[in-house]
């Protein structure tokens, strides 16, 4: 694989010259360098691992919102909704300000999600 990388002239300089002082050409020193990073990254797991931000946090049983959405999906069908247990907190066309709303009336933790009609067909990704 060729790779073409448009640098900024100070920093190809900088590549150039350090490159001369290890006695290297441009290419192996800007392969090396890639390298060293992807391994180091590899080994600390900064990208290939997720980010866990929270544990043993309590799951919320959605039952309720759940029973509420088949009681009124068709009344919302196509509209983003919040939802507290069976209390219908904000809906609208725009998501930023159904949890905008929400959170505006205390209820940040909301269920926030896009309704869709009964005989939408389920998502597949691309």
């Amino acid at each position: 694989m060729s790779l073409i990388i448009d640098l900024p002239n100070e920093l190809e300089q900088r590549l150039e010259a350090e490159a001369k002082r290890q006695g290297l050409s441009t290419d192996t020193l800007a392969r090396n360098m890639l390298e060293e990073k992807l391994r180091s990254e590899d080994q600390n797991g900064a990208s290939a691992q997720p980010r866990i931000l929270a544990k043993n946090l309590p799951i919320k049983d959605r039952a309720s919102e759940v029973e509420w959405l088949q009681k009124h999906r068709d009344e919302y069908a196509g509209q983003w909704i919040a939802l507290d247990g069976e209390k219908l907190i904000a809906s609208g066309d725009d998501l930023k300000q159904v949890v905008s709303t929400a959170r505006r009336l205390g209820v940040p933790g909301a269920l926030m999600m896009r309704v869709e009609p009964n005989d939408a067909l389920p998502f597949a990704g691309f």
